[in-house]
């Protein structure tokens, strides 16, 4: 049987208004973005209000990340504890298809991780490393600590060579029964950002409209260009095969 490669597509939407965030959700799903990526970190306090008032419906729901990133895990929301914890309970409330948590966060946070439990969110939890890749072994066994508190995770790390693309990829050869989205940022970890879902089994990789909000994120377009391509090319050859 044939993979479909074309169902993949997560794409990452950065907005400072709750009126651009719904010009860019339009797009998004008439361009065919297969999921979004909501990063209501880059929304003031006020405009998220206003989104989840406005904006977020259902069906949205029923395609999305919610993303609230502080300042110390690369994103743009307040790291202030008593903040973060209110905002996140306000998005779980939402039942979105999975909310981005931070693996640092829940181990600290078990007022956080109760609630999360009581309501059925479907979390997925998060960790990054934006300076390096560290070993195979020591990503093994941060896989596994975050397996605690749920069982999709996802693992970024900065790739700063193809050698750290292609370790975090090999977590796939190790890492069973888990629903993992793994891949490096930067230039050098382009490529894992399309592996991730042909070699591995990661639910779907992440692109841009138009700017990234990461390191060697590619756009829909072209990540759509290249799943074509690639099932183009393994049709043809399983084709000719039978």
């Amino acid at each position: 049987m044939i993979r479909n490669y074309l169902e993949k597509i997560c794409v990452s939407l950065a907005a400072s208004s709750s009126d651009e965030l719904s010009i860019l959700l339009k797009r998004s799903i008439k361009e065919g973005a297969d999921y979004v990526e909501i990063r209501f970190d880059f929304l003031n306090p006020e405009e998220i209000e206003k989104v989840l008032k406005r904006v977020i419906t259902k069906d949205i729901c029923k395609r999305a990340v919610f993303t609230l990133r502080p300042h110390s895990e690369g994103g743009y929301f307040t790291d202030e504890l008593t903040e973060r914890t209110k905002f996140l309970q306000k998005l779980a409330l939402f039942n979105p298809m999975l909310l981005d948590v931070e693996f640092n966060l829940l181990k600290e946070n078990n007022l956080l991780m109760n609630f999360l439990i009581k309501n059925k969110t479907s979390i997925m939890v998060s960790w990054h490393d934006y300076l390096a890749t560290p070993s195979r072994s020591e990503l093994i066994a941060r896989v596994r600590k975050m397996r605690k508190y749920s069982n999709t995770i996802k693992i970024v790390t900065a790739a700063n060579k193809v050698e750290d693309a292609i370790s975090i990829i090999s977590l796939y050869d190790s890492i069973e029964n888990t629903t993992l989205i793994a891949f490096g940022m930067g230039e050098s970890g382009v490529l894992s950002r399309v592996l991730c879902t042909l070699y591995g089994n990661a639910p779907f990789t992440y692109a841009s409209l138009n700017r990234g909000t990461a390191p060697g994120q590619l756009t829909m377009k072209t990540m759509r260009k290249l799943f074509t391509g690639i099932s183009n090319k393994s049709k043809r050859l399983y084709e000719t095969r039978i």
